[in-house]
C-alpha cells in the first residue's frame, strides 16, 4: 500500500454532494481505501474568471494503483461530475481532485507534478493537511535557477521523459512587459517554461555598452516567478564561453544592412549564443518579440539552416501608453528625450495609415514616415527601411503588394551628450 494525499474541491452545484460522492467512489474501488478526510473548508477562489467560493479539503487514502492509475481515476471522477476539461485554465468546476502526495515518490511529467508544487502557497491545501498531522515536504523554488549548461541539459531531459512540451524565452534581462508577454504565451502553450537571463558579451561591439547594461538577477527572477516560468538558465560567461572556445556561427543576407551595418558583428554574436541556448535547452518552441525584427529573421533562418527541431515563435510587440515600444534602454532617456521618442511610432503608424488608403509606392511610403521623423529636432534617425514582411529581404521600387511590408526605424536621442540612447521599432503596414 502506498499512502496517498488527494486535495478535494468544488464550487459548482452541491459542492459537498460532489466531494462526498467522488470519495465513496474511490473508497469502493478495489485497490484504493479512504483512511480519513480533513474538514471540509470555504475558501476564496485563486486566479481565473469571476466565480464563487470553493469548498475545499484533504483526503487520505491508502491504494496499491501507481500514480497515474490513481490520477485517471480521479480524472474520470471529475468528468463524470460534470468538469469541462475545454474551459479556461482556473475556471469553475463542479469538482477538483488533486494528487498532493503519493509516498515519498518524485514525480515530474506533463500530467503529474508530485509533490504538488504548489501546495505550500495554498492555505485550503496547508491547512487540511496540517488538520491531518501531516508534514509538508520542503517548498520548491520557483522558479528552479540553474546556472550550469549541463544541469540545464539534465532538466531538459527530465521534462523529455516526463512527455512535456517546453518552451523557451532567451533574455539579457531587464526584463519589462514585452518579455513578460512572450513567459505568459509560452505558459499558455507548453507543459514547461525556461528562460534564460544571459548578457551575451559576443553581441556588443563596445565593451562600454556592454558593462553599463543593467543587471538585477533577483529583479528578473521574480518577474518570472510572476510570469509562471519553471526554470530560469543564468550562466556566467565563462561557462559559455571557455577559454579555448573559437566556434561562431555567421548568418546570411537577414544579417545585412540596418542593424547589421551599425552594429559590427553583432548578429553573429547572436546567432552563436542562440545556437547554444537551443542545443542545451533542447526546447519544442523559443519565444522571440518582433520589436526586434531582424534578429527574428536572423534567429528563423538559423532555425531553418541548422535545422534544430525547435519552433521559431515571433510575438507582437508590447507598447507603452504612448505608443513606444517597450525596452530596457527605455529606462536610459530623460524627459524630453522620452517625450521625443513617440516620434517613431506616429512615423510608423503615417506609412501605415498610408498604406490602408491605397498608398503602394515604396519610395511614397518611407517618405511619409521620414517626414514625420523630421518634425522632432531630438531625433537623429539612423536608417528608416521598407522590408519584405516576414524575411525582411530588400524591396525594389515596384508597388507593394496588397500583404504589404514591413517598416523599420532606428534613431538616437539626446545625442548631445554622453548619455545618447538609441531606440528601434517596426511596424506592419498590413497588420494591426
Amino acid at each position: 500500500m502506498t499512502r496517498a494525499y488527494l486535495g478535494l474541491g468544488a464550487n459548482l452545484g452541491d459542492r459537498e454532494a460532489s466531494i462526498r460522492g467522488a470519495l465513496a467512489r474511490l473508497d469502493a474501488t478495489p485497490g484504493i481505501r479512504v483512511v480519513r478526510q480533513s474538514t471540509l473548508r470555504e475558501t476564496e477562489p485563486v486566479g481565473g474568471p469571476p466565480q464563487g467560493p470553493y469548498l475545499n479539503g484533504v483526503a487520505e487514502i491508502d491504494t496499491t494503483l501507481p500514480a497515474y492509475a490513481l490520477l485517471a481515476l480521479c480524472k474520470a471522477c471529475e468528468r463524470d461530475a460534470g468538469r469541462d476539461f475545454d474551459a479556461e485554465r482556473n475556471a469553475p468546476r463542479p469538482l477538483d481532485l488533486d494528487v498532493l502526495l503519493f509516498g515519498d515518490e518524485r514525480i515530474d511529467t506533463r500530467d503529474l507534478v508530485v509533490p504538488h508544487p504548489r501546495m505550500h502557497e495554498r492555505s485550503f491545501v496547508a491547512q487540511p493537511l496540517a488538520e491531518l498531522g501531516v508534514a509538508l515536504p520542503p517548498a520548491p523554488t520557483f522558479p528552479r535557477v540553474v546556472h550550469a549548461p549541463d544541469e540545464f541539459t539534465a532538466l531538459a531531459i527530465e521534462w523529455t521523459r516526463g512527455d512535456c512540451r517546453t518552451g523557451l524565452v532567451p533574455t539579457m534581462g531587464a526584463l519589462h512587459e514585452g518579455h513578460v508577454s512572450l513567459m505568459r504565451r509560452a505558459r499558455r502553450e507548453c507543459d514547461r517554461v525556461a528562460a534564460t537571463i544571459f548578457v551575451n558579451p559576443l553581441q556588443f561591439d563596445q565593451s562600454a555598452d556592454l558593462e553599463a547594461y543593467p543587471r538585477d538577477l533577483d529583479r528578473d527572477l521574480a518577474i518570472c516567478r510572476d510570469a509562471g516560468v519553471d526554470a530560469v538558465f543564468a550562466p556566467a560567461p565563462a561557462s559559455m564561453y571557455p577559454e579555448a572556445f573559437a566556434s561562431h556561427v555567421a548568418v546570411g543576407s537577414e544579417a545585412e544592412g540596418m542593424e547589421g551595418a551599425v552594429r559590427a558583428g553583432h548578429f553573429a554574436g547572436v546567432a552563436t549564443v542562440v545556437a547554444k541556448l537551443f542545443v542545451v535547452a533542447r526546447a519544442d518552441r523559443a519565444y522571440f518579440g518582433e520589436k526586434d525584427a531582424q534578429q527574428l529573421a536572423v534567429v528563423r533562418r538559423l532555425a531553418i539552416d541548422l535545422g534544430v527541431g525547435t519552433e521559431i515563435v515571433g510575438c507582437p510587440i508590447v507598447r507603452e501608453s504612448d505608443g513606444l515600444a517597450m525596452s530596457s534602454r527605455n529606462a536610459r532617456l530623460g524627459p524630453r528625450d522620452r517625450a521625443a521618442s513617440t516620434v517613431l511610432h506616429r512615423a510608423l503608424r503615417v506609412a501605415r495609415d498610408a498604406f490602408r488608403e491605397g498608398e503602394r509606392s515604396a519610395a511614397a511610403l518611407v517618405a511619409s514616415a521620414r517626414a514625420q521623423l523630421d518634425t522632432e529636432p531630438l531625433c537623429a534617425t539612423e536608417y528608416l527601411e521598407l522590408r519584405h514582411e516576414r524575411t525582411l529581404a530588400s524591396l525594389g521600387d515596384d508597388a507593394l503588394p496588397d500583404t504589404g511590408a514591413r517598416m523599420l526605424v532606428a534613431a538616437r536621442f539626446d545625442t548631445d551628450s554622453a548619455c545618447e540612447t538609441r531606440l528601434i521599432d517596426n511596424m506592419s503596414l498590413a497588420g494591426d
